[in-house]
């Protein structure tokens, strides 16, 4: 029999989206399935959709949610942590999935038996209009230079696209509550460098759903978070020194400039951490910004 896999939905606020996504679970052509959905403290709790669901299904469906608001990755930890199956497959509260996604990822995994972590390609679209904006799948040359291409950004893997070993899982400690901002690249990056084995299915069944106002509003501690990811694998060797200084540096650099008008202190000690990295003129120039704005990068916080 092909092993079970759980579906973990992390949910916060989901009311909205989460009928639609319930019902791309619904439709899988793959039913050798459960599913867990943690709700994370939210003031709009959805357990009577999630029970609702639970009687049009034969699979086992379990609810079951955080007092407080604890951030995505504790939640998805807490679904993951209750699921019996061999496999996790991880599903954001307003996405999509094909009726062939899970079919796909079980096939994908039963033909690269030593793989760890499988995921598909993913479709995005805008939240209002329905229409797709971008394709994210690795090209051959990501798959080729795997995983310095997942270092530098060039394989972007989306969370609900994702079938993840659950042993896996725990033996790279989970996903890391300390970031609530791109903690699926977080937590990519530490498997890969625990030596996970990643496998594509070569299929864009996932489709996820962007929010426009969302992305610009997190943008900034968006870019923080990840150069805090860069920077705590900068002793990787996964490409040369020099790449990744410059590529940390960026981060660092672009966290500060987000930061420059709105909270110029932060912005400085963006700057100074891109200047510890890797030390340029571009570099020298914002941090003497944030000097002109009245904050001296010399100066005690």
């Amino acid at each position: 029999m092909t092993p079970l896999i759980t579906i973990c939905i992390p949910a916060y606020n989901a009311a909205r989206y989460l009928p639609a996504t319930l019902e791309s679970v619904r439709s899988q052509s793959h039913s050798h399935w459960e599913l867990i959905v943690t709700e994370d403290g939210s003031p709009e709790p959805v357990e009577s959709l999630v029970q609702a669901f639970a009687l049009t299904v034969r699979q086992p469906v379990l609810y079951q949610r955080h007092e407080k608001n604890q951030g995505l990755p504790a939640a998805r930890n807490t679904g993951i942590t209750k699921a019996s199956g061999k496999w996790i497959a991880l599903l954001d509260s307003d996405d999509l999935w094909l009726p062939c996604h899970l079919a796909e990822l079980a096939a994908a995994a039963r033909e690269n038996p030593a793989a760890d972590l499988v995921h598909a390609g993913s479709v995005l679209f805008d939240s209002e209009s329905g229409r797709e904006t971008e394709v994210r799948a690795p090209s051959v040359a990501a798959l080729r230079n795997f995983p310095r291409s997942l270092y530098e950004g060039e394989y972007i893997v989306q969370p609900s696209s994702v079938l993840l070993a659950k042993g896996f899982w725990a033996r790279v400690g989970g996903f890391n509550p300390d970031f609530r901002y791109v903690e699926d690249r977080e937590m990519w990056l530490r498997c890969a460098r625990a030596g996970a084995v990643f496998a594509f299915t070569g299929h864009n069944t996932c489709r996820y759903r962007r929010h426009a106002t969302a992305l610009t509003r997190h943008a900034a501690p968006m870019a923080l978070a990840s150069a805090r990811v860069l920077q705590q694998h900068l002793d990787w060797n996964v490409a040369p020194l020099t790449v990744r200084r410059r590529i940390t540096a960026e981060a660092w650099t672009s966290a500060g400039r987000l930061e420059l008008r709105s909270a110029p202190r932060a912005a400085r000690d963006h700057f100074a951490r891109a200047w510890s990295v890797r030390r340029s003129p571009r570099i020298a120039c914002y941090w003497l910004a944030t000097y002109l704005a009245g904050f001296s990068p010399w100066a005690p916080a």
